[in-house]
């Protein structure tokens, strides 16, 4: 990405702005807005503009490079990523760069890798997947479209979580 380039974060709540954050740290944004039904009553959050709502992003199609959805809720974040796809939109991937991702990691559209995330070898994060907070994914496990890892989740190697699960902070995924 370039300096100039605008990311568009759809949903400024508490992810929305963990997202931010992210993004920011990255060094690959040269600003950041988002989209929240809260606008036109609320226009700003942690120091970001908030520029439309969800239904009027396609007014911004020409002002973005990339966007995320940035909510918790999986349904939702599926739909919002879906609204993107279907507008021609290109679907940002946010990685902390505190984040540790394998060199062998696949790694899907509008995935978002929070600080202090460990992403093993031969790991598949598939689109839209949340890996929240200090979790870890050990070698060769397949996380499944539109999951949510919690903070400090634990995959030990050869797993599999299935699309649109939510997996509680703390939770372990062992042998």
């Amino acid at each position: 990405m370039l300096k100039q380039d605008v990311l568009l974060i759809l949903g400024a709540g508490g992810h929305g702005r963990s997202v931010a954050e992210a993004a920011l740290l990255s060094g690959q944004w040269g600003s950041i807005v988002f989209a929240d039904d809260s606008w036109p009553q609320r226009v700003e959050v942690a120091g970001f503009p908030i520029v439309a709502n969800i239904d009027t992003i396609p007014t911004l199609i020409s002002t973005i490079t990339a966007a995320i959805p940035a909510v918790g809720n999986n349904q939702v974040r599926q739909a919002w990523f879906q609204k993107l796809k279907d507008l021609g939109i290109p679907i940002a991937t946010i990685m902390h760069p505190s984040a540790i991702i394998g060199s062998r990691a696949m790694v899907g559209e509008g995935v978002c890798i929070l600080a202090g995330c460990i992403v093993g070898v031969d790991v598949k994060v598939e689109d839209g997947v949340i890996v929240n907070l200090t979790s870890a994914i050990d070698h060769d496990c397949k996380i499944g479209m539109f999951s949510h890892l919690s903070v400090g989740v634990k995959i030990t190697g050869n797993k599999e979580v299935a699309p649109f699960t939510f997996l509680e902070a703390g939770s372990i995924i062992a042998h």
